[in-house]
């Protein structure tokens, strides 16, 4: 552990991310960016602006794959900006230092470089922020970003008051796999894994998927109504429920659970009803749930499926919204089968198969809450 200021810690890691997008940042209105008190930035149009955290031993583990972590840090908050249908353009960057990690460049050499691969993926650019070192024994690394994003189309507002009656529900990506991750490194069983397949499942777990800044654009044509998979497919859920005053039928067979080798299950000790149980409830995966309307399906997918840049991008249709006296009135709530019925902040959401039959899980945990998880 080498001796190092402020200054040239600030300097050496971060000082220098932006110079592979420096022209575009320019470009986005960015007039002065990191050397001064503050930046100053030419804003046209309508941004998104967020803040979110990470902090040692709430959201990542100690000795957590630094490179992935860089990355996680500026991700979390994108996904909030893709969610309001917009492209993420400036963030602002404070850590909270503690004593251990001052000077310990096998972290921060590739904790920047995450950073700085992250704002390259995304177009993003590093405009500021603030270094303190904690003084408090065993005091957790924290670190704390403010994403500013613009608005793809300045009408095209996506809001979680924004769902129907009739909507279809989809989501992008896969569910379950970060929640997975997370449980196996409670329980000690993620050392079990071999070096390389652990690899493999961390990326897979944390990494995400630069191309929503190309299909935000295609999504604002045809979405009202959006939020990010932050805390749980359930809860997140819920909440465009509540703002929408509606409810929800879910079918639990069309869900894009992650898919995971036989060795990993058997390994982390996961059966399909645990995978399941992580894809609604267990949050960390950062995708997309967003409703549409059914005459506009045909259109969306099909200019998805012609976009060469997301080839492969994954979007499926999970469920539809529904009335809440149509959902409350489509079984006897006093069968077995009632536990399937979720309430949440008077939300309403309805587990079916394939044959609009309840789907019979025991539902547990809604979503990951930071006071009560």
């Amino acid at each position: 552990m080498m001796a190092i200021d402020e200054f040239d810690f600030i300097h050496k890691y971060f000082a220098n991310l932006n110079s592979a997008f420096d022209g575009q940042a320019r470009k986005n209105g960015l007039d002065v960016g990191i050397g001064d008190d503050a930046a100053l930035i030419k804003f046209d149009g309508t941004y998104a602006v967020t803040t979110d955290s990470l902090i040692e031993g709430v959201h990542f583990f100690s000795g957590f794959n630094p490179f992935l972590l860089g990355s996680r840090a500026l991700e979390v908050n994108f996904s909030d900006v893709y969610a309001m249908g917009s492209q993420p353009q400036f963030i602002t960057l404070a850590l909270e230092v503690p004593e251990r990690y001052i000077g310990l460049d096998e972290f921060w050499t590739p904790f920047s470089k995450g950073i700085e691969d992250a704002l390259k993926r995304h177009k993003c650019a590093l405009i500021g922020g603030n270094i303190t070192k904690y003084t408090t024994k065993d005091a957790p690394l924290s670190m704390n970003i403010t994403a500013f994003g613009k608005q793809v189309d300045p009408n095209a507002r996506l809001l979680r008051s924004g769902a129907k009656v009739g909507d279809l529900i989809l989501c992008t990506g896969s569910i379950g796999g970060n929640g997975i991750y997370v449980e196996a490194g409670y329980n000690g069983k993620l050392k079990l894994l071999d070096k390389d397949v652990f690899a493999s499942f961390e990326q897979a777990s944390y990494g995400y998927d630069e191309r929503m800044h190309r299909f935000v654009e295609i999504l604002v044509k045809y979405c009202k109504c959006a939020v990010d998979v932050s805390d749980g497919l359930l809860g997140d859920l819920s909440h465009i429920l509540k703002h929408s005053n509606c409810a929800a039928k879910l079918n639990c067979n069309k869900l894009p659970l992650v898919k995971l080798d036989k060795s990993i299950k058997d390994t982390l000790g996961l059966d399909d009803a645990k995978i399941l149980r992580h894809g609604l409830s267990s949050g960390g995966d950062y995708n997309l749930l967003f409703t549409l309307r059914s005459e506009h399906e045909e259109a969306f997918f099909n200019e998805l499926n012609a976009d060469a840049e997301l080839k492969g991008f994954l979007v499926s249709v999970i469920g539809k919204i529904e009335a809440k006296d149509t959902v409350l009135n489509s079984s006897d709530t006093n069968a077995p089968s009632a536990q399937n019925l979720l309430s949440t902040d008077s939300s309403l959401i309805r587990l079916i198969d394939d044959d609009g039959n309840d789907f019979s899980i025991n539902l547990a945990a809604s979503s990951y809450n930071h006071f009560t998880s």
